[in-house]
């Protein structure tokens, strides 16, 4: 195996091509996956999206803006990548997956050559690049179409780190300039793309593992761009770029988001959960959570501020002896940050799509410690036969990771086959349970759609999106009265839900009840009193009365 990969290494195109050809093969079975969830929002019914005369828009508006959707997310780029490619393909689900997949290939390319130029070590680039593409927890990112938020933000960051570590090895100094370039691009992706200076950092502290002291000087020179472009970044997400409120995306104060120690000790449960889905990827699913931990009395939270101390111990003595070891620890806990909701309280506690970049830094400290499996001819017997045990075992857990990523891909195929599958885990999630009442509306099968907003309402009869799919399921049946006391029951929740008046307002209108439509488009006119087209929708009917 050693003389093998000796030979082959040596060719360019070799290393590229297999982790090409293992991404296609892995991931193939995602091609003709249906679009869902969220991909609605933010690119099926977005009509900024479908229309290029709302680009300017991109810039000034959040993300799902144009499906009349407010959030806090800005992602100008990730709407542009959208747009090119629903004017290509529009719904046709095959190119946005390819998308999505050839965008993970390259990630993972690239990230070989970026480990590979920085420590000289290929069987360490390689197989951390390789597990990087084919770990299940990526297919989060990979086979949900509307997470290439998440792959998309890391291309561009490693081109730019690629560039920038081009430009300290050879002077030229226009990939510095192209590593400064790339991180907007990045940020106007994803907004966990904010820790790239610190990844900078990173590659200046190992590149040739120099002394911090007699380097401090280089270091503000060269980070300050990438410093200054994070820093008016941030200003502007606080100001004109603050959609609902960017820094507590819970949008209210709780014991959650009023005190940091809570969010501390919650993130160290949180670490120490993913470290075992690093290591042993099982029962993976969208609404993986966890309760928030409130005290240092508690198992997981004990064991994952040791995991914590163990990783920044390591990133410091191995600093000199393992460099590689230390680098992987730090990028880790770098690229954890923006996720681990102490300083800003973000949309969860915990998801596998947010190990897609970390996992990266966790695998070059595993792989740095683990003796090669790549041993040439010539080598001691003892170092051949330790090889060999090393190579039988990785391949048994490189074709557990394949098989699991295939499967959960698998998952992915409908949303009632994903719905169903995540209720497995999380039997008592109110959104998934109504999103798959809606799946089954999709299909037709209304009478299942009925029992299955029944439970949503059972377990949370406050809220008022069942009642209000409820009733749009009675209507698909022909059983309006059922509809109707549904549609008013979710008035009854919620007197700004439109989307109930506007419902009965067309079955009034229907029936050729002009005096009950024009009741509920007063009662609209009082929410809206600045909306023409309700006053248009008024004069008619008042012309018919």
């Amino acid at each position: 195996m050693g003389n093998i990969w000796l030979t082959l290494k040596q060719k360019s195109w070799f290393i590229p091509a297999v982790l090409t050809l293992f991404g296609l093969i892995l991931f193939a079975n995602t091609i003709p996956n249906q679009m869902f969830w969220d991909d609605n929002d933010f690119i099926l019914n977005n009509q900024f999206v479908h229309n290029w005369s709302h680009l300017p828009e991109y810039f000034s508006q959040n993300v799902v803006a144009g499906a009349n959707i407010v959030s806090n997310y800005w992602r100008p780029v990730l709407l542009i990548v959208f747009s090119v490619e629903y004017h290509l393909w529009g719904s046709q689900v095959y190119g946005y997956h390819l998308v999505n997949l050839f965008i993970h290939i390259a990630d993972s390319i690239l990230l070989f050559y970026l480990l590979r130029a920085l420590f000289k070590k290929d069987s360490l680039a390689f197989l951390t690049a390789l597990v990087f593409l084919i770990h299940p927890l990526q297919t989060e990112a990979v086979t949900y179409v509307n997470s290439l938020g998440d792959s998309l933000s890391v291309l561009f960051m490693l081109l730019g780190l690629n560039n920038y570590l081009f430009w300290r090895q050879y002077k030229v100094r226009s990939s510095f300039w192209w590593s400064i370039a790339f991180f907007p691009l990045a940020l106007m992706s994803k907004e966990t793309a904010i820790v790239y200076p610190g990844l900078i950092l990173l590659i200046e502290l190992f590149f040739r593992n120099p002394e911090f002291n007699s380097r401090l000087r280089n270091f503000f020179y060269n980070l300050w761009p990438s410093v200054v472009i994070a820093g008016f970044y941030i200003l502007l997400r606080a100001t004109v770029l603050n959609f609902q409120n960017t820094f507590n995306l819970y949008n209210e104060q709780n014991l959650f988001t009023s005190h940091v120690y809570v969010r501390i000790l919650t993130f160290f449960k949180s670490l120490w959960v993913y470290l075992g889905l690093l290591i042993y990827p099982h029962d993976l699913h969208m609404e993986r959570s966890i309760e928030i931990a409130q005290s240092l009395r508690n198992s997981q939270v004990i064991a994952g501020f040791a995991l914590f101390v163990i990783l920044i111990a390591a990133a410091f003595w191995q600093f000199k002896k393992r460099p590689a070891v230390s680098f992987g620890c730090l990028w880790f806990l770098i690229c954890l940050a923006p996720v681990s909701n102490i300083l800003v309280p973000i949309n969860g506690l915990l998801y596998e799509h947010w190990l897609y970049l970390p996992m990266a830094g966790f695998w070059i400290s595993f792989f740095s410690i683990l003796p090669s499996p790549f041993t040439g001819e010539g080598a001691p017997k003892g170092r051949v036969r330790v090889a060999q045990a090393i190579s039988i075992l990785l391949l048994i857990y490189l074709v557990f990771l394949a098989k699991t990523t295939i499967s959960r891909n698998a998952e992915w195929r409908d949303p009632i086959i994903f719905y169903n599958q995540t209720l497995r885990y999380a039997p008592t999630s109110y959104r998934v349970i109504n999103n798959l009442g809606m799946a089954y509306d999709d299909d037709n099968q209304h009478e299942k759609a009925i029992e299955t907003y029944q439970r949503a309402i059972a377990l949370n009869s406050d809220i008022q999106v069942a009642y209000h799919n409820l009733g749009n399921a009675y209507k698909a049946l022909d059983r309006k009265d059922l509809a109707i006391e549904n549609f008013k029951l979710a008035i009854e929740k919620d007197p700004k839900f439109t989307y109930s008046y506007n419902a009965l307002i067309q079955i009034y209108l229907d029936d050729h009840d002009s005096k009950k439509a024009l009741e509920y488009l007063r009662l609209l006119e009082e929410l809206y009193p600045n909306d023409d087209s309700i006053k248009q929708l008024i004069d008619q009917v008042e012309r018919r009365l």
